[in-house]
């Protein structure tokens, strides 16, 4: 993980609006109208409690997740089962998290600030940048972290807030992540199925040892089925997979100017995706019209073969799709020299990058024409850095995944891997 965001926020931008007076009439009586005021007004919140959820295991020797289904016509209910079947879990992951802030600033800071100023600052530096997300959060998050805050407190557990799960959601746009990620389909595997990668590097041991695969029916019309592959208490969505077939996963990219907090956060955009795409172009679609905050890269694929990479920021957006370019130029960085242009050199039926391009194309190459989940295992545990927390392959021709998270101080690919089966979500 790079702390090159940590805790460094943005200043709002302003922006002033001159209407004039013709506009302001036409667009009173464009709201006059019915039907538009159906599709631009939203429904009121809906705090009623009702729905239904349940969990089972999913284990090998040494791995365990815990299963959350849920089925609700709300958003707060979602959140308020998940707070209230995974109470402990829930609130011991928060802690953890807040506290590997505290880590982590204290690294910096030595002994220079005391314990409890250290936690006070680093609350009000979070509560500074969740304020200027949260205009920008769909308001389905809004409600469910708010259930989830209900949830947790309805199971007896009294110390954790609301604002430290909005602090929790701030915290994953404040820091970078060098991750990984591959998509490969028909000639490029061993079956001709589509598998996708993504391999997750974010600092192993940072205390989130409640891994949690949340399976969330759609509380409205055209909304998806979809799954949340992550951890207890934490609503956001980093990897996951829809009923669709869409499958979705990012990393940092780079760090340039122009960043901000005043946009949607990429954990709630990344959800919106599987939310209501149905295929890759439309995820990518969602992706592109979204007011996005920081410097990303996005995979997406569908279980018909399409698959883009996505390199985006604030105001750019590339997005190179399977079989359309020999070639993806990166700009690589190198401390105390200049950038250069990288390139990335893609295979047919593959699209791929991460951290370390020249290598995890070298793998690549290698076993063209026989990628499956037992050799983008092989490929993982080659290019995941010493930070990999989580990695998940996913079967999008069978809708089965296959999820690995790290244990203490072991890596997510030197661990076993649990399988997901598409029969059991």
């Amino acid at each position: 993980m790079t702390a090159t965001r940590c805790f460094s926020i943005l200043s709002v931008m302003i922006i002033t609006l001159c209407v004039s007076g013709c506009t302001a009439i036409y667009r009173a009586g464009l709201h006059s109208l019915s039907s538009y005021r159906s599709r631009a007004i939203p429904p009121k919140p809906d705090y009623v409690l009702n729905g239904r959820a349940w969990t089972n295991i999913v284990s090998s020797t040494t791995n365990r997740i815990t299963v959350l289904h849920i089925e609700a016509t709300n958003y707060y209910s979602i959140g308020y089962h998940h707070g209230k079947l995974m109470s402990l879990q829930a609130s011991n992951n928060i802690t953890a998290l807040l506290g590997m802030a505290d880590k982590l600033v204290a690294k910096f800071t030595k002994s220079f600030v005391p314990g409890r100023v250290r936690k006070k600052l680093i609350s009000e530096e979070l509560d500074r940048a969740w304020a200027s997300m949260e205009p920008y959060v769909p308001r389905q998050d809004i409600e469910e972290m708010q259930g989830l805050a209900d949830g947790i407190k309805a199971a007896g557990i009294n110390n954790i807030s609301l604002k430290m799960i909005q602090r929790v959601h701030a915290i994953p746009d404040l820091g970078e992540t060098s991750c990984s990620a591959l998509i490969a389909c028909s000639s490029a595997t061993s079956d001709g199925h589509v598998y996708q990668l993504r391999v997750l590097d974010y600092g192993a041991g940072i205390g989130m040892e409640n891994p949690q695969i949340t399976v969330v029916k759609g509380t409205r019309p055209n909304e998806n089925l979809y799954v949340n592959v992550g951890w207890a208490g934490f609503i956001g969505l980093i990897t996951g997979i829809n009923e669709k077939s869409v499958c979705i996963s990012e990393m940092g990219y780079r760090n340039p100017p122009g960043e901000r907090l005043d946009a949607t956060p990429m954990i709630f955009l990344m959800k919106q995706t599987l939310r209501y795409s149905d295929s890759a172009h439309e995820a990518v679609a969602i992706l592109s019209a979204a007011r996005r905050n920081n410097s990303y890269a996005y995979w997406v694929g569908d279980k018909n073969g399409n698959a883009a990479g996505l390199l985006t920021g604030p105001d750019s957006f590339f997005e190179y799709w399977m079989n359309k370019n020999e070639v993806v130029n990166d700009v690589a960085k190198k401390k105390g020299r200049p950038d250069r242009i990288e390139p990335v050199p893609q295979y047919k039926d593959v699209i791929y990058a991460g951290h370390d391009n020249k290598k995890e194309g070298a793998e690549v190459k290698r076993l063209l024409g026989s990628l499956n989940v037992e050799s983008l295992k092989e490929v993982s545990r080659k290019i995941a850095m010493d930070s990999n927390f989580q990695v998940g392959i996913f079967d999008l021709t069978t809708l089965d995944l296959w999820v690995s998270n790290a244990r203490g101080t072991n890596r997510a690919v030197d661990c076993e891997y649990i399988k997901f089966s598409h029969s059991e979500w």
